[in-house]
């Protein structure tokens, strides 16, 4: 299974175009994902992101609650870098809630340039 195709019990939605980068001229590194429903009867009622270290320990997290629904959304984050820095392994989360289903996709990443 590709890493981008929906999973069984994950609320029929898709997570693309993850990015996980450093910006030199604010300082911090980014972690961002499109998710995306597949049934255009539904929506996406909440969406998340976890961004984890090489470790798994977690670096920062953010959640926001949809009330009308949508058909994708673009959450990120901007974490000061700390000690990440280009080319170091993490792990991005999205999680979140569509048609009245949680739906929980990781994806490994290295830190790029943005």
């Amino acid at each position: 299974m590709a890493a981008n195709e929906p999973k069984p019990g994950n609320a029929d939605v898709t997570v693309t175009n993850w990015v996980a980068c450093f910006n030199s001229g604010d300082d911090e590194v980014v972690l961002s994902c499109t998710v995306a429903t597949n049934d255009s009867s539904s929506g996406i009622t909440g969406v998340g992101l976890v961004l984890n270290d090489r470790q798994g320990l977690t670096l920062a997290t953010c959640y926001t609650e949809l009330s009308n629904g949508c058909q994708s959304a673009n959450p990120s984050i901007n974490l000061a870098a700390g000690a990440l820095k280009v080319g170091d392994q993490v792990m991005g989360v999205a999680t979140g809630e569509a048609n009245q289903q949680h739906f929980f996709f990781e994806e490994e990443l290295v830190i790029g340039e943005c």
